[in-house]
Formats: C-alpha cells, structure tokens, sequence
C-alpha cells in the first residue's frame, strides 16, 4: 500500500508575539495559531493523489500538546491517521534539530512514497526544514512543486518551478517535495470530515519513542544560536495640505530630507 506523509506545523495567527528574553525564541503560547498555509498546500497535493493511488495519508506535527489542533484540521481534510511529535526536550529546536526529529519519525513510522512538506513557514521563513528533512534520510528532495502529473511505483514525474523557468521531472521514490499555493487551491472542509476527525485518536510520540537522547534536540543542541533580538521602530507624520501649488517641493523634501 503506498503511503504519504505530510508535516504540519502550528505558526501564529499575527506578527505580535512575545520573544523569550533568555532563550530569544518565540513564546508560542502568548498568540493565536493556525496551521502553517503552505503546509495546508501541502497536504491538498497529497490528498489530490491519493484520490488515484489509494495511498494512506499520515498527518505529523511537532510542536506543544495544542498543536493537536492542526492534525485534526489535517484529518477533518482527509488524512487517514494523525502523529504529534511532542516533548519538552523538543523545545527550541533549529532547524536541524527539528528536521532530525521528523527524520527520526519517518524511521519509526516504516515504508513510505512521499514525504510532502509546505515549502516555507509563516513564523521562520527559512525553507530549511523540508531539504534538512531529505537530507538527513537521503532521498531526492524536489522544491517549489507545481504540478504532480504521474504516478508508478518507482518514479513520480512533476512539474517544478526554477527561478523563471518551469522544469518537467522524473524522480525516483521515495522522495520529499515542498508545496505551495502554486500547487492550486485547497478544498474545503467538509461536515462529515470534521465529524470523523472528532472521533480519532491521535498518537503522541517523545524523543524516547524515536530513540533520540536529549542531547540531540531542543535549544541546547541546536547550532543556530540566535544572539540578539528587536523589534524594529516605524515613525510616522502625518501633514495636511491645504495648497497643491508647491505638493512636488514637499514630497521630495519628504523623501530627501535637507541636512
């Protein structure tokens, strides 16, 4: 039976949220989250295909115990089974760290096809995570995914967006691809699905269920080490006026102000 697994990850619904001034991480809980658009993408791309292949779609999400709400947004969607990823020793991780906690629940969760990613997250914007995730397990990482346009059992041929250009695949499985809204509009949810997903248990695994050691993630372990932190500061005027004669002398000493 072939199988997809999509990640998901629970992001802030606004820009204002609170920074820890000891670990200079985001202090996810003083906002309201939804989950990550493009992995919302993501997940659509996987639920596209499984409507010709028949595969099992495995929806994972790490982060803290509320982030159960985005696996069962995932399975009200379509996905078949849910996993949260979730521990405190997994707070703070980088990039590296988380992507070497989602490769350790690859492991554990067996043969797979495609692992889907959404290409970038709303609170990072680094990217990183999908490629990290492919790497660590070796398989063919695919970026900026367009179009999936076939199927086998050995090779996926797609279509990918490459700076300007669109590039026409064949890639060999299993293999990893990063989604975006380039990849088409998602479906909504349907009243059945939210019922169904009501009724699911999800499965909670901790680094002891993936064989990690505390030394291997969280903010410890992780290389990025982020050493300052600010917010920027906007000002701003406002002037009324009342003569348009001279409007051109005042929105260039506006724009290049006199020394």
């Amino acid at each position: 039976m072939k199988r997809y697994i999509v990640f998901l990850k629970q992001v802030p619904q606004s820009t204002r949220v609170e920074i820890d001034p000891i670990t200079k991480t985001l202090k996810r809980s003083s906002a309201l989250c939804k989950t990550n658009p493009d992995d919302l993408c993501a997940l659509q791309a996987a639920l596209n295909l499984k409507k010709k292949t028949g595969a099992e779609i495995v929806a994972v999400s790490m982060g803290p115990a509320k982030a159960e709400n985005v696996l069962r947004e995932a399975l009200q969607h379509g996905a078949d089974r849910a996993i949260l990823l979730s521990s405190r020793a997994f707070a703070g991780s980088d990039t590296w760290c988380t992507s070497a906690v989602l490769a350790a629940a690859v492991r554990k969760i067996g043969s797979y096809d495609i692992l889907f990613f959404g290409r970038m997250a709303i609170d990072g914007d680094t990217a990183q995570v999908g490629p990290e995730v492919a790497g660590q397990l070796d398989i063919p990482q695919i970026t900026q995914l367009i179009h999936i346009d076939s199927l086998t059992d050995n090779s996926i041929i797609l279509h990918k967006k490459a700076g300007e250009t669109i590039q026409q695949l064949e890639i060999t499985l299993p293999c990893a691809v990063m989604v975006s809204k380039e990849n088409g509009e998602i479906n909504p949810p349907t009243l059945a699905g939210w019922r169904k997903a009501q009724q699911q248990s999800i499965v909670c695994w901790d680094e002891n269920d993936l064989n990690l050691s505390s030394n291997e993630v969280g903010l410890y372990a992780s290389p990025t080490k982020v050493v300052s932190t600010q917010v920027p500061q906007s000002n701003k005027s406002i002037e009324w006026l009342t003569d348009a004669t001279n409007i051109m002398q005042i929105i260039q000493e506006s724009i290049h102000p006199q020394k």
